[in-house]
């Protein structure tokens, strides 16, 4: 166990990554290094006429206990959306490379 990000075959086949490579993933807020878990759960979607892949990231890890490594949390922006009401904690823009 410990910190991951699961991702979609097509995504993980543009970057490069395989399951188990270690990879980056940052945003505005910071950058944290997890473990690829590449699985078909995640596809591709096409938003007008582009692709956009989509990234699952857990927010449970941290500096303590039996488990450690980077949190989710450091990547997430800490305000509502305006438009939708939710916070955008859910859901935000964050870019995936080989560590």
């Amino acid at each position: 166990p410990e910190m991951y990000v699961e991702m979609g075959e097509d995504l993980a086949g543009d970057l490069g990554i395989e399951s188990g490579d270690r990879v980056k993933v940052s945003s505005k807020r910071g950058t944290i290094e997890a473990l690829a878990i590449v699985t078909r759960r995640f596809q591709a979607i096409t938003v007008d006429g582009k692709t956009m892949h989509q990234v699952g990231i857990p927010w449970h890890w941290g500096y303590a206990g039996r488990v450690t490594g980077d949190s989710g949390n450091i990547l997430t922006p800490h305000v509502g959306d305006a438009n939708t009401s939710i916070p955008e904690s859910k859901s935000f823009l964050c870019k995936v490379e080989k560590a």
